[in-house]
């Protein structure tokens, strides 16, 4: 069971990984976090509403990321569960301020009146997770809020966690991958051609982020690559 953050962030980080796991007969799930729409009952905040139109989508983002995440997970033979939590950058402070009001919002630390919203989530999962799988969560290299928020609820539930680095952010800041970490508490994965070619061919699945992130599909490959030939996306910490 792997948790994404958003619906890109796991197969970014992990998608060659899970096509290797899946055919060796593994069942694989990704649970996006933040995969809910935004309250209808509220116009969008100002910050949500310049990323809509950057993007020149309109009002449907969240519909049209959730095909492009089933498509991509589709295509690295995941299962894939969507959750009601939105987005960051839809969410709201209880004085009714938007939690991200500029694009530094985005890379603060979780926010005190989302603790209670960190103890819903561990309750949910704590309660839907099968006992014997193995939870996949993220390093929250990055340092994204809704990566945050996402490795503290998780380290809440008190099970074993195995962690992922988050790319394409440990690629841009040159993070290191193994730590120095002992062999024994990395879980190593032979990620082979056809599963890095399926891992960038669901990354290209998602057609509203990869210019974005990348500049083109063609840089986003090469990125991919990079990361890969230091080790990325090939191996997972446990905790």
């Amino acid at each position: 069971m792997y948790l994404s953050p958003h619906f890109d962030d796991v197969v970014l980080s992990c998608g060659g990984m899970i096509a290797e796991q899946v055919r060796r007969g593994e069942h694989v799930e990704i649970w996006t976090v933040c995969g809910g729409f935004p309250d209808s009952r509220r116009p969008l905040p100002p910050f949500a509403r310049q990323m809509h139109a950057e993007l020149g989508v309109g009002a449907n983002l969240v519909s049209l990321r959730r095909a492009e995440d089933r498509a991509a997970c589709a295509l690295i033979g995941a299962s894939v569960r969507h959750g009601a939590l939105p987005d960051c950058i839809y969410r709201f402070l209880p004085d009714g301020t938007p939690l991200i009001q500029r694009g530094e919002d985005l890379w603060l630390p979780v926010h005190p009146a989302e603790g209670a919203l960190i103890q819903r989530l561990r309750r949910n999962w704590a309660r839907r997770l099968p006992r014997g799988a193995n939870l996949v969560v993220p390093l929250s290299y990055g340092n994204h809020v809704d990566h945050r928020l996402t490795r503290a609820a998780a380290e809440g539930l008190r099970r074993p966690l195995w962690y992922y680095a988050d790319f394409p952010y440990a690629q841009w800041h040159n993070l290191p991958l193994e730590a120095g970490l002992p062999p024994e508490r990395i879980l190593r994965v032979e990620v082979g051609g056809e599963a890095l070619a399926r891992w960038q061919d669901a990354i290209a699945a998602y057609t509203s982020q990869v210019d974005r992130l990348f500049g083109s599909e063609a840089g986003m490959r090469e990125q991919v690559l990079a990361f890969y030939r230091r080790g990325g996306g090939t191996f997972l910490w446990r905790s």
